[in-house]
């Protein structure tokens, strides 16, 4: 797992498991990071207590001299994750994108980000609106996919 991913969830609060940590320190170890605490992090076994996992979680950042990411960094990261959801699924892709414009909101509406509310809107319009432009389902797709692959390709994930 990514740091800004992990973190990601951290900002989220979302359901955190233990395995997210080690799958972590396994990511970072293949990355040619090291660190006491990552090798130790990395090794531990079930039965799994939270608590140590996310001690040596926060040892491990700390030898590694890693600084927590701002939540932005950690959003726009996962608005690339659910750009690559998008295009690797087309079903649900309405609710990716209010998901992505959530976080263009959380964010406080970056430029660079702009489309994915355009978007929302167009899905809008054609949900509940009076679908005043004639939108089809297929070229609203097409839009979303087509700003999903310029999001990836401007916007590198690591």
């Amino acid at each position: 797992m990514n740091t800004l991913l992990l973190f990601y969830k951290i900002y989220q609060n979302q359901d955190i498991k233990t395995v997210d940590y080690i799958n972590w320190a396994f990511t970072m170890l293949k990355n040619n990071c090291s660190s006491f605490s990552l090798n130790i992090l990395s090794s531990l076994r079930e039965p799994l207590n939270i608590f140590e996992v996310e001690d040596y979680f926060r040892r491990a950042l700390s030898e590694m001299e890693l600084q927590e990411p701002l939540y932005e960094e950690c959003a726009r990261y996962y608005i690339l994750h659910l750009s690559e959801k998008i295009l690797q699924n087309k079903n649900n892709v309405f609710n990716i994108v209010y998901d992505i414009n959530t976080l263009v909101r959380d964010i406080d509406y970056p430029e660079d980000l702009e489309k994915w509310l355009n978007i929302s809107d167009m899905i809008d319009e054609f949900q509940y609106g009076g679908n005043y432009f004639k939108l089809t389902k297929e070229a609203l797709i097409a839009t979303i996919m087509y700003e999903a692959k310029n999001q990836l390709k401007n916007n590198k994930k690591n």
